[in-house]
């Protein structure tokens, strides 16, 4: 299933059922329906940017052998060398391949211990790819503050009951379109920052790198 349709998916398994309108406030199973699409829809963006990060930055790794290596991919480089120290790579092994297959350990596990799409998250994914923050940043000024409320939005009702009353950001007057407003706003998002990093590396090899997840 792609992404796209992960959340349709969720969209028709929890949110279709909900039928109280505004300004009723929704009934209990409801509340537990738009809680549950929220944080499994942010789940989702979440393995996406993951998935993005992790196959650009073997992208990149893979232009390190190749006769035009774009920017991207020495930022890259240089960003291993700068994670790892002296004692992870014996003298006798310290070679690009080498450092380069300790880079890339050293990326999955920062992937692995990601833990959301705020824009801490954000940072930290991107950065450890090599890639100006500075930037990325202020290309996707929009975007990362909708991946940064709807990261916060699934924090706080991934931490209480879907019957709380101490919700702030999810109350009962909380409606599916609501919801799926702020889902539709991270997915767009997701891609936009897929959409950054390939940019990275046509604007300047003119090569044509996907990453098998572009979605319509």
């Amino acid at each position: 299933m792609d992404f796209a349709g992960q959340i349709a998916f969720l969209d028709d398994l929890l949110l279709t059922a909900v039928t109280t309108e505004f300004p009723d406030p929704l009934t209990d199973p409801e509340r537990a329906s738009v809680s549950a699409y929220l944080v499994l829809s942010h789940a989702c963006i979440e393995e996406f940017l993951e998935d993005v990060c992790a196959r650009h930055f073997e992208n990149l790794l893979a232009f390190l052998g190749s006769p035009i290596v774009p920017r991207a991919a020495g930022a890259a480089l240089l960003s291993i060398g700068l994670q790892l120290n002296a004692q992870a790579v014996p003298i006798k092994s310290r070679n690009l391949k080498a450092a380069v297959k300790l880079g890339a350990l050293s990326y999955q596990a920062l992937v692995k211990a990601n833990n959301g799409v705020r824009y801490d998250n954000l940072k930290k994914l991107v950065g450890g790819l090599g890639t100006d923050w500075r930037l990325f940043e202020q290309g996707l000024s929009t975007e990362l503050a909708d991946l940064d409320a709807l990261g916060s939005k699934r924090g706080e009702v991934g931490h209480l009951s879907p019957f709380s009353n101490k919700s702030v950001q999810v109350t009962p007057r909380v409606y599916p379109d609501d919801v799926r407003g702020w889902v539709a706003n991270g997915r767009v998002a997701a891609l936009a920052v897929e959409g950054y990093l390939v940019g990275e590396v046509r604007k300047e090899t003119g090569a044509l790198v996907t990453f098998g997840l572009v979605d319509a």
